[in-house]
């Protein structure tokens, strides 16, 4: 199922891109994330207790499929009906490197098709912290007028909408309940900002883990910039106290909730992480 991953960059471009040899080059997968929903065998609940549209954003549609499977089996599991519908991606990427119009045209088109949806009662749940914020603070800036309002006031980051549901009756039976397993959990810097970072502390804890989170403000990746040559020593740095945290915590898991966190983990530790979400789902065989 995966394309075959380029492994670690070249020497060639590193010197052409300016991309850290050291790093690895992202995995795509062959069958992406909206196209195994679209092929899905699965009846939709006759009358959901929520309906979800799930942003398919860049990296899980493309690259991190198994978080989006995960979201999806557990939204279902806890009594809502998800939709996954094709939708661009929300801007961050040429926002972070200045180019305005760019990540304003993005902006637009993402409002013209999750608009319809918002409008028709659906709520969006996002996996990727950084999209989230697009939809919540930045295209304040970059929509006109009050445009991006009903966006930012139905979107939800996955394990703030878990919580949610938790919370309004939904049973944490429905998912993968641990018997005493620790984990060690690092946030996005995104989530954190947004203050979101507790909502996946407490579904853990409410599926039975034993939670340790790091007090790291930033890994080091930071985006692109852990990526490039002249920056990898320092984002390796900067990661080294994330690193001495997860390892002196030993963990039966260590957990991220953002792309960046996830590469920069994976890089420090040898072991990529898993995203929260892909720990509490439950399998699919046991839906």
């Amino acid at each position: 199922n995966w394309v075959a991953n380029a492994g670690p960059v070249s020497r060639g471009l590193e010197a052409a891109a300016g991309v850290a040899h050291e790093r690895d080059l992202p995995e795509f997968r062959r069958t992406t994330f909206r196209e195994w929903f679209a092929d899905r065998d699965r009846i939709p609940p006759v009358d959901p207790d929520r309906k979800v549209v799930l942003y398919p954003d860049l990296y899980t549609n493309y690259m991190m499929v198994d978080r989006g499977k995960a979201a999806v089996r557990a939204l279902e599991a806890l009594g809502a009906e998800v939709l996954v519908p094709s939708v661009p991606g929300a801007g961050r990427a040429p926002l972070s490197q200045g180019m305005i119009d760019t990540a304003r045209r993005k902006a637009e088109r993402v409002m013209e098709n999750l608009d319809p949806y918002v409008e028709a009662g659906y709520d969006v749940v996002v996996v990727e912290p950084s999209d989230l914020a697009m939809f919540r603070e930045d295209y304040e800036r970059l929509l006109p007028d009050d445009s991006y309002e009903s966006l930012a006031e139905h979107s939800y980051e996955i394990c703030e909408y878990v919580y949610g549901l938790l919370a309004n009756g939904a049973d944490a039976e429905a998912l993968n309940v641990a018997d005493g397993e620790t984990v060690a959990y690092h946030s996005h810097c995104q989530q954190r900002t947004m203050g979101l970072a507790e909502y996946s502390t407490a579904v853990l804890e409410t599926c039975g883990y034993d939670v340790t989170t790091s007090d790291v403000e930033c890994c080091g990746m930071a985006g692109s910039f852990g990526y490039k040559e002249q920056y990898y020593e320092l984002a390796m740095d900067v990661g080294s106290n994330l690193e001495d945290q997860l390892r002196d915590a030993d963990p039966d898991h260590v957990i991220a909730s953002g792309t960046s966190c996830t590469d920069q983990i994976g890089d420090l530790l040898g072991e990529e992480p898993a995203h929260v979400i892909e720990l509490v789902a439950p399998d699919e065989g046991n839906q």
